[in-house]
């Protein structure tokens, strides 16, 4: 039996970036993947990057996959993005500066 939280966290939990592409893996982890990838990015340049990725499916099927999946994850808060609505450019919020302060001695 599913428990609220569990579906809470499948809704809003945090990503899951995989590490490699994978043509058997969920649209979605595709799509993060390639955003991933390529750090900062439009629903149009994810689409392109799939589309090297899986050329065998047509480049307007990624980058519609692309829009309503960047866009879900972008309102549910699960990834960031800019205030354009015309041309969202979209990233994962990685921290990649590591923090340069210290913690206070615990006892």
């Amino acid at each position: 039996m599913d428990s609220p939280d569990q579906d809470f966290l499948k809704e809003y939990g945090p990503l899951h970036v995989p590490y490699k592409y994978d043509k058997a893996d969920t649209l979605q982890n595709k799509i993060v993947y390639a955003l991933a990838d390529l750090e900062y990015a439009t629903a149009k340049q994810v689409g392109v990057k799939l589309n090297e990725l899986e050329p065998e499916i047509s480049a307007e099927q990624h980058q519609q996959d692309a829009q309503i999946v960047l866009e879900d994850l972008f309102n549910n808060g699960r990834i960031r993005g800019n205030d354009s609505t015309d041309n969202r450019q979209y990233n994962l919020g990685k921290i990649e500066i590591p923090n340069s302060g210290k913690a206070d001695a615990l006892f």
